[in-house]
């Protein structure tokens, strides 16, 4: 199982990523609390990618509609 250690210190796994408008968003599950998901945006600075954290409320409300309809079409 591959894990990050995020900006808050805590340690995550992978649940999926989803390419929306062209940026790769991912969803994370806390290692130590399952029930703890986040998202995050892949950024690359430097030729290197980093995770970054979403910049508002409307970027957060869109990623997760587009992992739900994502997550409901797989379980078709």
């Amino acid at each position: 199982m591959y894990t990050v250690i995020l900006d808050d210190n805590k340690e995550y796994t992978i649940i999926k990523e989803l390419k929306i408008n062209e940026i790769t968003y991912t969803l994370f599950s806390e290692i130590e609390d399952p029930t703890n998901i986040c998202y995050r945006k892949i950024v690359r600075k430097n030729n290197e990618d980093f995770y970054e954290r979403l910049k508002d409320e409307k970027e957060f409300n869109l990623v997760t509609m587009e992992f739900a309809k994502e997550l409901l079409e797989e379980n078709k």
